[in-house]
């Protein structure tokens, strides 16, 4: 068998990988704004839709810091200039969960993460409804879905991504 079939196989098996990545469940909104004035414009959102904002990580900064120990290759290749992570929950919902299929309630508090690269912004949210293990708790996790995207087509000059945006490596 020579290398270049050796490469063609590995690359067809890793395909069915690449394409479960890319169709991850996830929804992705385009704000354009930096990223001090977008977080802010995602909290509000949040708050005024009703979650409870538990915690605010600025997940770049805490791994970047320990770049040195970690030694991690390429290390942010896209250059985002910020990366944000938001927990938060509403208490109704979780209270929901915790009713139908505690387990499923692991599921929220809910996360979205805040990518920034100059002056444009992408808020990336996990869908949650993969997540529920009974008809009741899909229902419920569905709802909570569309519940937060509704929140978050809020954020002023935003707009939804349809497709994961190609952020060049520099």
């Amino acid at each position: 068998m020579t290398v270049k079939s050796v490469l063609l196989a590995a690359g067809l098996c890793l395909l069915p990988g690449l394409a479960c990545a890319q169709a991850s469940p996830v929804y992705i909104e385009k704000i354009d704004m930096p990223m001090a004035a977008a977080a802010h414009e995602v909290e509000s959102v949040l708050h005024d839709g009703g979650y409870k904002i538990v915690l605010k990580l600025n997940i770049l900064k805490l791994i970047g810091a320990q770049q040195k120990t970690l030694k991690i290759p390429d290390f942010n290749a896209r250059h985002f200039s910020d990366i944000r992570a938001i927990v938060f929950c509403n208490p109704f919902d979780f209270s929901k969960l915790i009713n139908s299929s505690w387990p499923v309630a692991a599921g929220c508090p809910l996360t979205l993460d805040i990518f920034s690269k100059g002056q444009t912004s992408y808020v990336v949210y996990g869908l949650r409804a993969d997540y529920a293990l009974t008809p009741k708790s899909r229902q419920i996790a569905e709802s909570l879905d569309t519940s937060v995207i509704k929140v978050l087509q809020g954020i002023p000059m935003s707009r939804v991504e349809k497709e994961v945006p190609n952020i060049a490596k520099k």
